[in-house]
């Protein structure tokens, strides 16, 4: 079982080495725009494309291409809403704020679907990671208590669970703290 599973690490670490050293060539090419300098180049590229699969080893979750449109919209219009949210409370004589910190349980597995969500969560209308707990608890500092954080926590999870193709875990409520 062991020897299987290193085989498939190596054939993902080999796999993820030719990516990044055509990526790496691609960008080689561009930038030099010239075919003599591929003495230069090719050596150069496979050192660091060696090097990236050191330093970043092949990812446990991958991206769903087909996700990546429909999150980079809502993405995109929750930054707005927050740059809105944000400047209008500033602006605002009675600067309508009530803080409070949530603590959510997690619903997203650990590793990068979890890092997505709290860097998503702190460009969400008034929130901000921030830390994790050891058992998987996340704190979530908001502006105004009265907004539905939880519901555009579970809602941007929802979502990273399609863009990473993961199933989310039963969750109890979020608590306030």
């Amino acid at each position: 079982m062991t020897e299987q599973r290193h085989a498939v690490d190596r054939s993902s670490r080999v796999g993820t080495y030719i990516l990044r050293l055509i990526i790496l060539l691609v960008i080689w090419w561009i930038l030099s725009g010239s075919h003599s300098d591929w003495w230069f180049g090719l050596p150069l590229a496979m050192a660091a494309a060696a090097a990236s699969v050191w330093l970043t080893p092949p990812a446990r979750f991958l991206l769903r291409p087909h996700q990546i449109p429909q999150f980079t919209g809502f993405f995109l219009w929750q930054s707005l809403l927050a740059g809105w949210d944000v400047a209008r409370r500033t602006l605002s004589p009675s600067l309508p704020l009530q803080p409070e910190i949530l603590r959510l349980p997690m619903a997203l597995p650990p590793g990068a679907p979890t890092w997505w969500l709290m860097l998503t969560i702190s460009l969400l209308p008034g929130t901000l990671s921030v830390r994790l707990d050891p058992d998987r608890v996340l704190e979530v500092h908001c502006l105004d208590a009265r907004l539905d954080v939880t519901g555009s926590v579970r809602e941007t999870e929802a979502r990273l669970a399609r863009l990473f193709g993961v199933p989310l875990q039963p969750t109890e409520a979020g608590a306030r703290q």
